[in-house]
């Protein structure tokens, strides 16, 4: 029998094996609460102070894992590069964002195993490797901070993450870290949970991604 999920409000269930072992309402709750401060965020997650030669990052689904990493010069360079110049635009400086962390996730992949990572959740539930939304949107703000503390980040302050979904609404739950253009207030979300490792983040206004967007063509399924 299969099962498939054709619509984007589906971070379900922050993974299926978690689910299995019990929890199932207090995961889903996790995962579409309404958003919330960055600060808060980090701590909650035991994220505060990353740099480059020593942050976390989780995965394993809901965060259930967290690894150590550490970034050489050699990891680094490609970020850099992205930045060396000023972005001329916001719509510059979100690209560049977008193009990092595929970067980062790589470099990253590499040491902990998430290379692995396949798009969604149901796609490929591999237990360790592989990362729901709330593993997403938890590592994402970590390298967001690594490019703010850099000074790469002009246009943009990272202002937290957000979520929707609720089930009783008839939405799947799902997160994404957040950034908001300085001079306009317009917020955005940094979705990489739509692609599998080191591919570019979704950059997408936070108002359409609330209201459901999900890539053209994306399906996560459950056999």
């Amino acid at each position: 029998m299969s099962f498939e999920l054709g619509t984007g409000r589906l971070c379900a269930a922050v993974g299926l094996r978690p689910v299995l072992a019990g929890g199932v309402m207090a995961l889903l709750a996790a995962c579409g609460t309404p958003g919330g401060d960055y600060d808060a965020l980090m701590a909650e997650r035991n994220f505060t102070g990353a740099k480059l030669e020593n942050f976390s990052i989780c995965h394993g689904h809901g965060c259930r894992l967290v690894s150590q990493v550490s970034l050489t010069e050699m990891d680094w360079d490609p970020v850099a590069d992205l930045f060396a110049e000023p972005a001329a635009s916001a719509d510059i400086e979100r690209t560049r964002i977008a193009m990092a962390t595929a970067i980062l996730e790589e470099a990253v992949g590499r040491q902990t195993g998430t290379y692995k990572d396949e798009a969604g959740t149901f796609n490929a539930i591999s237990g360790n490797d592989q990362l729901d939304c709330v593993d997403e949107t938890s590592n994402t703000s970590v390298y967001l901070t690594l490019m703010a503390r850099a000074g790469y980040l002009k246009w943009h302050k990272i202002t937290g993450w957000a979520g929707r979904g609720l089930l009783i609404d008839g939405e799947w739950p799902h997160q994404s870290a957040v950034v908001e253009e300085m001079k306009t207030g317009k917020a955005y979300a940094i979705d990489t949970w739509f692609e599998d490792n080191g591919r570019p983040a979704h950059v997408v206004p936070l108002e359409t991604w609330r209201a459901g967007w999900i890539p053209p063509g994306f399906v996560d399924s459950m056999l």
